[in-house]
């Protein structure tokens, strides 16, 4: 879902301040975004790193779609700036369609565009290793917990509140192995693990987590191996409580000891319950979480236990205490099948009232009809989408084009570029659409946008170069 983001946002228009306006002028505009006007005479492109923000020098900017027998064409600046003015790109007039090439860097194309200043975000390919921290600690109460009957055991697992960009690397980090001891055995399990059970009762956790503003969190669950202790494929797990410490901020390679989490009582946990209106056209699987919206500290999402058409209850604290600034959401994705993404398409309801059935009416359709001809890739349009994108991705499945489409077309040709970005061979073209309710295309940020997506939806073909 993270490929999906980059062209998302919302960005405040600029307002005169009386008297005869002079010229537009350059700014960028944090994260990505769009603003200051439609595009007469004036357009101010700045290109950042996706993930850093970092301004990117030497980018070449180009300012016409693949017809144009000579589109104007512009190096970024030290600041990450290309200008285009009556000098360089004469008859200027939006909206427009502008391509970002860079070295290193996937292309990044926007079509049908209508802003005077824009900061367009591109992606490394080979980005550099996510910056982590390191926290150790305990859960206030487990060494009081009642140790479990027979072939159940207690778990509770530690993790960071993920940060609010869907797919974000730093939401996935690998976390190390840490050995507990039972009697005269050592046995290796997870370091952000805690354990009791008939034998050993062992909380001292250690957590890889992400930079910045969040909370740590414990999801307790209770294991029963079904009677089977000799495999896994049959366990059941049942969600049972929450531990969480939150107003936490974290530096890169900040190794913070003795953190204590706190749980929730169980008078302070409720019922969450949903309801699913029927999936999609083509699609058989469904997988859903409520989760805990924490502001700038990211989001919680209980994924245990799972939500889907017949299992439609869970348990979530209540919003008093230290949450009482926070709210819930439900987020649900259909697919073809569990083990096939595409199409797929998600929906994400904010701001839910917990206290009556979180009732999803409606799922994004994906968009159809999806051909690659002659270098010309089209589909069918997505009834409710804000904007429409695509990617043309490998074999790997990684980027290597991104597209957005923000005037509604359904059919484009990309511009020559040199050398040819895409690879020889087979090659993915996944079309999406996604819906932003309260978002202005020809005015938007990143950042604030955000919080408002409803709906991603997307289908792919593949073809070959």
């Amino acid at each position: 879902m993270r490929k999906l983001l980059s062209f998302i946002g919302l960005a405040a228009a600029a307002v005169g301040c009386g008297g005869v306006s002079g010229p537009p002028e350059p700014r960028m505009i944090p994260g990505g975004g769009v603003a200051d006007g439609k595009i007469s005479g004036n357009l101010f492109v700045y290109v950042i790193d996706e993930e850093t923000r970092a301004a990117i020098s030497s980018a070449n900017v180009r300012v016409g779609d693949s017809s144009a027998s000579s589109p104007c064409q512009v190096l970024t600046d030290s600041t990450g700036l290309a200008k285009f003015q009556s000098d360089n790109c004469a008859g200027l007039k939006g909206p427009v369609t502008v391509t970002i090439d860079v070295s290193g860097y996937a292309p990044v194309t926007w079509i049908g565009v209508n802003g005077t200043n824009l900061t367009i975000p591109v992606r490394n390919a080979n980005p550099p290793a996510v910056a982590t921290a390191t926290v150790s600690g305990t859960i206030a109460g487990w060494a009081n917990l009642p140790a479990p009957p027979t072939h159940h055991q207690t778990l509770a697992l530690i993790a960071a509140s993920q940060s609010d960009t869907l797919g974000d690397r730093a939401n996935d980090l690998p976390q190390a192995m840490r050995n507990i001891t039972v009697g005269n055995q050592v046995f290796p399990v997870p370091s952000n693990l805690c354990v009791i059970n008939a034998a050993v009762s062992d909380c001292n956790w250690t957590l890889t987590t992400r930079t910045g503003a969040q909370a740590h969190v414990a999801l307790i669950v209770d294991q029963f191996d079904n009677n089977t202790p000799d495999t896994d494929a049959d366990d059941t797990f049942t969600f049972t409580g929450v531990a969480i410490k939150r107003g936490l901020n974290l530096a890169a390679g900040d190794v913070v000891p003795g953190e204590t989490l706190e749980m929730i009582a169980d008078a302070d946990m409720q019922t969450f319950t949903a309801s699913f209106a029927s999936l999609p056209s083509g699609m058989d699987y469904m997988g859903a979480f409520p989760a805990l919206e924490l502001g700038d500290e990211g989001r919680v999402a209980f994924i245990l236990p799972a939500l889907d058409m017949t299992h439609t209850t869970s348990r979530v604290p209540k919003l008093t205490g230290s949450l009482a600034d926070a709210h819930h959401s439900l987020i649900a994705q259909a697919q073809d099948a569990k083990e096939q993404a595409r199409p797929s398409s998600l929906a994400w309801m904010r701001n839910v009232d917990v206290g009556s059935t979180v009732a999803l009416a409606n799922w994004l359709p994906p968009p159809s009809n999806i051909l690659v001809i002659g270098g010309t890739y089209s589909y069918g349009a997505v009834s409710g989408a804000t904007v429409q994108g695509a990617e043309i991705q490998n074999i790997q499945g990684q980027r290597v084009w991104s597209i957005t489409i923000f005037d509604g077309s359904t059919s484009f040709t990309l511009p020559g570029l040199s050398p040819d970005p895409l690879p020889a061979g087979m090659l993915a073209f996944e079309a999406s659409a996604l819906k932003i309710p309260g978002v202005d295309v020809g005015n938007f940020k990143l950042d604030d946008a955000r919080d408002k997506i409803a709906g991603i939806a997307k289908d792919f073909v593949t073809f070959t170069h």
